[in-house]
């Protein structure tokens, strides 16, 4: 029976860092009665609040999940982004609070396409007892993401960085449930389009990565969709294949679509994270439960 993906706001939220440029998120779960913290990241175009129907199955699980909308997304959609750093900056700050929320609670850092090669970036940062990739942005799709747009882009960049340029893709190869499409289509807070500056600092963050990023100081789990018209699941394959960590496990769910946490593996997609995350942390963990 397919999983329920229930959007319905369920999530606290709340603000960290400087007034005049505050990071905005949203969590779930209690952090002090938790069996572990998580950091989760969302990716482009999206926001905290995409995690709801994830962040409450942790809750569920004793986990306190919190998401944070990343420079230029979400609540802070008008806070100029001048360098993919910042959004990794924005991952340090948040896990540093959320650490503080969960003092000696294991703490693992989770992203989905951007997000996952922003967790990557920040992962030292962050030091989390383990890391989840959900759909790696580390390089786009394609047919998707073709030559040509990409040399526009680029030279928007060059020559009008804070001009508009639309996302090369729709609500229609993010999920396959069409509840989820239309919820997406009516989200006051997505981004359709990009300033062509970030569209440079995605390609900065993607050679970063994948030419300089070969090593992880804690366990991976990676988990893919087959059917994927965002990003290019090659380079993803490459990618794992020679990543250098303690443990890494892969997990690719073939008839789900890109956006794992809004596709009926919902619940097995939890289950694994839930279990991985058992692995990474067994005595602190178990003694929680």
């Amino acid at each position: 029976m397919p999983s329920e993906i229930n959007l319905t706001p369920t999530a606290a939220s709340f603000s960290i860092g400087a007034p005049d440029r505050p990071i905005t998120g949203r969590s779930w779960g209690t952090a002090t009665q938790c069996r572990a913290a998580v950091l989760l990241v969302h990716g482009l175009g999206a926001h905290s609040g995409w995690f709801e129907a994830f962040g409450r199955r942790l809750k569920v699980r004793r986990m306190f999940a919190a998401a944070i909308d990343l420079t230029a997304h979400g609540k802070r959609k008008n806070q100029k982004l001048m360098s993919w750093r910042q959004w990794v900056d924005d991952i340090g700050e948040a896990a540093r609070y959320i650490r503080g929320q969960t003092t000696g609670k294991p703490f693992f850092l989770m992203g989905n396409s951007l997000g996952a090669a922003l967790a990557l970036a920040a992962v030292e940062a962050a030091t989390p007892d383990g890391l989840v990739l959900f759909s790696p942005g580390l390089d786009g799709y394609p047919g998707t993401f073709t030559i040509t747009y990409r040399v526009q882009a680029i030279a928007k960049a060059i020559f009008s960085p804070d001009s508009e340029i639309n996302l090369p893709y729709t609500d229609d190869v993010v999920s396959r449930e069409e509840s989820v499409k239309a919820w997406i289509d009516k989200d006051p807070d997505r981004r359709n389009e990009m300033p062509a500056r970030m569209a440079l600092e995605l390609l900065k963050l993607s050679r970063y990565v994948t030419g300089s990023l070969n090593t992880v100081s804690c366990p991976v789990l990676m988990m893919t969709a087959g059917v994927d018209r965002v990003v290019n699941n090659t380079v993803n394959d490459r990618y794992f294949a020679r990543l250098a960590c303690p443990s890494k496990k892969r997990r690719h769910f073939d008839q789900a679509w890109h956006d794992l946490m809004f596709d009926p593996v919902i619940d097995e997609l939890t289950d694994e994270v839930v279990s991985f995350m058992s692995e990474c942390a067994p005595e602190k963990i178990l003694a929680g439960s």
